[in-house]
């Protein structure tokens, strides 16, 4: 931690004297993570480009925050940008941007800031904007501002323009991460004015290439403010690792704690120490049956008649069980809860009104709550391609893992518990997960298998015109700068891909 601000920081004194932008220890000590200094330093607030990168709970958030602020101050009328993974996220991250900077920085208008997910476009004020690209402040998910530049034409200048992307890892994912390639091309191709990207799971050799691609400064801090406590738990014994202790590596005790989820939470809901709990379950539906198997353990008869609590205001069922369950100090969470049902478990636990969510990943994007233990009831998801089950990549796990501990609690530690069946093949599987440090490597997901629809995709669109518009949009992507860097016929390969990916255009009549 510092306690100081560095040199030509860029903060204006508007951030500087409010104190949900900048924490301090006492009125007249700031009080920064190693990131955030460092950042800071590089000119996040100056409008210097940068990819951050730390572990989670660093407070690289804020970082976005300071530098879409600065932006919007420094030159108006200036735009911002800040793109996220998942629905609920884009949700959330709107209603905080609402409250931060509506009063404060738009002298209360609500149709300065908008939303833009899977469900709705919205301003502030609920109406629809019309013209959401050129709102101040956009909030999106990745794959939905990408189908509204695709709508409207791919931009040719973004250049008073700031885009943040949070959790930008997720361009290396398998089904999702192509689309957000293309989208990060399309704005790097049109040059934006700022660009700060975050993540807590890039390998730095990734790191490195990436930054070089998007033409942006590396800040990678690896020392942790919170430090996590891992368990693996087996029949016969308990692997453990600790961030705080990392030359003693995985060590072995037994006898072996509680396994499965039930016998765990039973266990850690003895000590008050170990609450709040998530409990991260792969799937909605092993989220229903986790969350009644444990109302059932209470006692709990579920009702489908229940009032609905007060704050709730549609009879769903989901409304129903947590008006049940939220008394009892448990809830649920997931991507399908309604707005007003996902707003009041979030709120009942940040006001500590809660000891147990069982939840799907879509709890661990980006989300600070104040959760001192992960117990993660499943590590493997069923993959419709293969028909097996596949362990989580190490970066989703510890993305995962990593909302626990949080900056701002008063947890010393977060705890990650997680079982294993204790053979070779699971062994080596879970290892990945007790080395949090290792994340798992980007892979290109763009590559000449997929050119020919792809290439339609860009023609279609409005983002290419031509031949020569599509070789060189592909040419300009991340995936083809790893492939110069790792071929040494560099990009030979790729072009005969593309001459006959836009052969079969012509062949189809989607180009003359």
């Amino acid at each position: 931690m510092k306690s100081t601000l560095p040199p030509h920081h860029g903060l204006p004194d508007s951030i500087l004297n409010d104190p949900e932008l900048v924490m301090r220890t006492d009125p007249e000590t700031p009080s920064l993570t190693d990131v955030q200094y460092e950042a800071l330093s590089q000119g996040a607030a100056r409008g210097t480009s940068m990819l951050v990168v730390a572990p989670t709970s660093t407070g690289k958030t804020l970082i976005g925050v300071w530098a879409l602020t600065t932006w919007l101050l420094n030159a108006p009328p200036r735009n911002a940008v800040y793109l996220v993974t998942h629905r609920a996220l884009a949700r959330q991250k709107f209603e905080e941007l609402q409250a931060l900077l509506c009063e404060r920085y738009f002298q209360g208008d609500k149709h300065s800031i908008v939303l833009a997910n899977g469900d709705t476009i919205e301003d502030g004020a609920g109406s629809v904007p019309t013209d959401p690209l050129n709102a101040p402040v956009l909030v999106a998910t990745y794959e939905k501002y990408l189908a509204m530049l695709s709508g409207s034409g791919s931009p040719s200048d973004t250049s008073r323009h700031i885009i943040i992307c949070d959790e930008i890892q997720i361009i290396g994912d398998e089904h999702r991460g192509r689309s957000i390639e293309v989208l990060l091309t399309m704005l790097r191709n049109a040059r934006w004015g700022q660009f700060i990207g975050l993540s807590a799971v890039i390998d730095p050799r990734d790191a490195k290439d990436l930054s070089e691609w998007l033409g942006a400064k590396l800040v990678h801090v690896g020392q942790r403010e919170k430090h996590l406590h891992y368990e693996c738990r087996t029949l016969s014994r308990i692997r453990t690792f600790r961030t705080d202790r990392p030359e003693l590596g995985i060590e072995e005790k037994t006898p072996p704690g509680p396994l499965g989820t039930e016998k765990t939470i039973a266990e850690l809901k003895k000590n008050k120490s170990a609450l709040p709990i998530v409990v991260f379950c792969m799937t909605r539906k092993r989220v229903d049956e986790a969350v009644r198997a444990y109302a059932q353990s209470l006692g709990m008869k579920i009702d489908d008649t229940h009032p609905l609590h007060p704050k709730l205001h549609e009879p769903t069922a989901a409304a129903r069980n947590l008006s049940q369950f939220i008394p009892r100090r448990f809830a649920f969470h997931n991507a399908e809860l309604m707005d007003d049902e996902r707003r009041l478990v979030e709120d009942v636990l940040k006001n500590k009104a809660l000891d147990i969510v069982f939840a799907t990943s879509t709890l661990a994007a980006g989300v600070n709550f104040p959760f001192k233990t992960a117990v993660f009831d499943e590590w493997k998801r069923w993959n419709p391609k293969t028909k097996t089950r596949d362990p989580l990549p190490a970066s989703e796990f510890q993305n995962m893992a990593g909302r626990v501990g949080r900056m701002g609690t008063a947890h010393s530690h977060g705890a990650i518990i997680f079982s294993s069946t204790g053979t070779f093949i699971d062994a080596q599987a879970s290892n990945q997960y007790l080395q949090p440090d290792r994340a798992t490597p980007l892979t290109p997901r763009i590559t000449p298998t997929g050119f020919s629809q792809l290439a339609l995709q860009l023609v279609s669109s409005g983002v290419c015109l031509n031949e020569s518009d599509v070789a060189e949009f592909l040419s300009s992507t991340f995936s083809a700068m790893r492939e110069r860097e790792s071929n040494q016929t560099g990009l030979e390969h790729w072009r005969r891909a593309m001459a006959q990916s836009i052969q079969a255009l012509r062949e189809w009549g989607f180009l003359l």
